[in-house]
């Protein structure tokens, strides 16, 4: 038979393992953002694009100002050019002429807004001087000034007609039409100006609006991410109300809804938890009595069927014990919300070495060489003792049930930077890969392991371990068979 071991060596492991990543929830949310639209693309959607409608019907409306008043002002010295060739409209021995200096026409061929073209004639539109081919007007008689357009030498031109009264004669009065027009292309060109310098600056108000919009609208949704990490960073046993104290008023009727869900949610998971501890504690007084009824009857009946039958029933008796007992833990491991667990400095190897050394005695029943190791670092954490007990315990419960004659069993009590490692090896058959992230489910099995358990043992020690801020995981053992169970738990600040 061998002996138990109870010994302080091995070194410490480099660092804790990584926390297990979460599962396809987290990536559906990592990709989320993707598939859907922001609050913030939606708002700024909704302002910016009608903003660029008004800004382009603003800017149809400003090419039409500027153009406007760019033929206002060239139509003005247009005008004036036409009066100074008609102040030159001279009459000798009854014949018109026009006494326009050399110099005057070079200054109209070289303006700087264009060269202007000009033609004077008689009153029976009889050529006097300039381009014979300037075309008339459509309406010959209808104004003493009259602009009109039209093309002239393949180019649009704008055209001013003068008509001034000359007197011919002491007795005769007559009307000479003086014609000057001017190429479009630089008032055009001017009118484009304008129209820039007056839509430029808008769309750049439009372009800041809409950064501030962006802006605005990422600190008005800021209390909504505060809201999102306050949950994020909750355990899934905190159901207490969410703070509404210094929360924007539209959301406080959505806090409001989701505190309403949470105290539900909180109701009926504390009658769940109050029905398993009363259910357990009722079961356990007739259990009792059945066991002992049982091992009486025993003790009284000889060798036969009959006492085969009060065996079995004795060996059932003591699995709905078990199983009792193992649901009364679970509740435990469960705190309600309102409850705050007992929390203490715990040494954890003082703990780990204790209950390993109330082990010993199933383990030497079963032939199994139960060890312990421990740094030479002590690794302190907060914690409720009973709870870190109940946990250890049904680590070992469950190694030296499924290890076979022979094996060995190892506790190990390690630490890192940050986090103490309890952990419990085994030799024994191991868990398959597929089947370590269900063997944490409650009553969930592992077909081919016998029918000791009851499926509960795992729950609990997922749950004390949560409780306590940290986390377990069953990996292959360092010999290569059989399972290493690792609790992971924050130490204490010094």
């Amino acid at each position: 038979m061998p002996e138990a071991r109870v010994a302080s060596s091995v070194a410490a492991e480099s660092a804790a393992p990584p926390q297990p990543s979460s599962s396809a929830a987290a990536q559906a949310q990592r990709t989320w953002p993707s598939r859907q639209k922001t609050l913030r693309r939606q708002v700024l959607g909704w302002l910016f694009w009608p903003l660029v409608v008004l800004w382009s019907i603003s800017s149809i409306f400003d090419y039409d100002i500027a153009n406007r008043f760019v033929n206002l002002a060239y139509d003005r010295l247009l005008l004036e050019s036409a009066l100074d060739i008609g102040r030159q409209v001279k009459v000798l021995n009854n014949r018109i002429y026009v006494d326009l200096p050399e110099i005057a026409v070079q200054m109209l061929q070289s303006r700087e807004s264009g060269r202007l073209y000009y033609l004077v004639t008689g009153p029976n539109r009889e050529f006097i001087t300039g381009e014979p081919d300037l075309p008339p007007p459509s309406d010959p008689l209808s104004e003493r000034v009259n602009y009109y357009d039209d093309e002239y030498r393949g180019r649009p031109v704008r055209i001013v007609t003068l008509r001034l009264p000359l007197k011919i004669s002491e007795a005769a009065e007559s009307l000479v039409t003086v014609q000057v027009a001017e190429n479009r292309a630089a008032r055009n060109e001017f009118a484009r100006q304008i129209l820039v310098r007056m839509v430029l600056p808008q769309l750049l108000l439009i372009l800041c609006a809409a950064v501030l919009l962006w802006y605005a609208v990422g600190r008005g949704l800021a209390p909504l991410q505060a809201l999102r990490r306050e949950i994020e960073n909750r355990s899934h046993r905190d159901l207490s109300a969410l703070p509404v104290e210094q929360t924007p008023q539209e959301l406080q009727p959505l806090i409001g809804a989701m505190n309403e869900l949470l105290e539900r949610l909180s109701l009926a998971l504390a009658a769940q938890q109050r029905f398993i501890a009363d259910a357990a504690h009722q079961l356990r007084t007739p259990i009792a009595g059945i066991k002992t009824q049982t091992e009486l009857a025993l003790r009284q009946t000889p060798p036969g069927e009959a006492r085969q039958t009060l065996e079995q029933l004795r060996t059932a008796t003591e699995r709905t014990t078990r199983l009792v007992n193992q649901l009364l833990s679970l509740a435990r491991a469960e705190p309600p919300v309102g409850r705050v667990v007992s929390v203490e400095r715990i040494d954890l190897e003082a703990l780990a070495r204790s209950v390993t050394t109330e082990w010993v005695p199933l383990a030497l029943e079963r032939d199994v060489d139960l060890g312990f190791d421990a740094d030479s670092q002590q690794a302190h954490i907060e914690g409720d003792a009973f709870l870190l007990r109940e946990m250890l315990g049904n680590l070992l419960d469950n190694a030296i049930r499924y290890t076979q004659r022979g094996g060995q069993v190892t506790v190990r009590v390690q630490r890192d930077a940050r986090h103490a490692l309890l952990s419990v090896e085994d030799n024994g058959r191991g868990i398959a890969d597929t089947e370590r992230a269900r063997v944490f489910e409650p009553f969930y099995r592992v077909l081919g392991t016998g029918a000791e358990g009851c499926g509960l043992g795992l729950s609990i020690v997922r749950e004390i371990a949560q409780s306590h801020g940290g986390y377990v995981e069953l990996l292959p053992a360092s010999t290569g068979a059989g399972t290493l169970a690792r609790v992971s738990i924050p130490l204490t600040r010094s």
